[in-house]
């Protein structure tokens, strides 16, 4: 079973951050900036990497053909970026456009947002020109016209779609022949007694 120290030590709240310097302080100016940060109770004060000098840096776009410099530094007691930004400027005598500080929230941002970044020496687009391009096969007449070519070329035929009820159904639709049309006797009422096909009306002998 812990006993209340240690879990009073668990318990115990610390503050990350992470301090980026443009350049490479001196042993000097290290030791003043550790000092500064004693006003929130150092926990821990750790020299991070060194990058190596690149023509234009993330955190510093404003700077050319530099390196920087990381510290990771663990504080007892509460305080923000900005806090430590201005003292971190105030110990190295620099100005603070030249310092970038983050606590651990925002680091985890920041990795995340520039999770897919390559720094390579391709030229950037802000500030650079367009090329010239109008775009007509996109959105113009050539664009038009292509598109019915395209669609001219599509046949629009059914598809027979095969399924498990193909052996139940018949394969040809089952189609009911029309009755025979009664054929009409065409020689009834046509043709007299006496052979012939003349008409005689009872009407004509009347008054003989």
């Amino acid at each position: 079973m812990k006993s209340f120290r240690q879990h009073l030590l668990e318990s115990k709240q610390v503050y990350e951050f992470k301090i980026k310097v443009v350049g490479e302080p001196t042993s000097e100016q290290i030791d003043k900036l550790k000092s500064v940060l004693e006003r929130f109770t150092v926990e821990s004060f750790l020299e991070g990497t060194r990058t190596p000098i690149q023509e234009t840096q993330v955190d510093f776009p404003e700077h050319h053909n530099t390196n920087t410099t990381s510290f990771d530094v663990t504080l007892t007691y509460p305080a923000t970026s900005f806090q430590i930004s201005q003292l971190a400027a105030t110990a190295l005598g620099v100005s603070e456009c030249c310092i970038k500080v983050r606590n651990n929230k925002e680091v985890e941002e920041y990795d995340i947002n520039h999770k897919y970044d390559q720094l390579n020496d391709s030229k950037t687009l802000i500030g650079s020109e367009y090329d010239k391009e109008n775009n007509q096969h996109l959105v113009g007449q050539s664009h038009v016209m292509s598109m019915l070519k395209e669609l001219n070329k599509v046949k629009h035929q059914g598809t027979q779609h095969k399924g498990v009820n193909d052996q139940l159904l018949a394969k040809k639709m089952h189609v009911e022949k029309s009755a025979p049309s009664a054929k009409t006797d065409k020689s009834i009422g046509t043709t007299s007694a006496i052979g012939s096909k003349k008409i005689t009306l009872p009407t004509a002998n009347l008054g003989k």
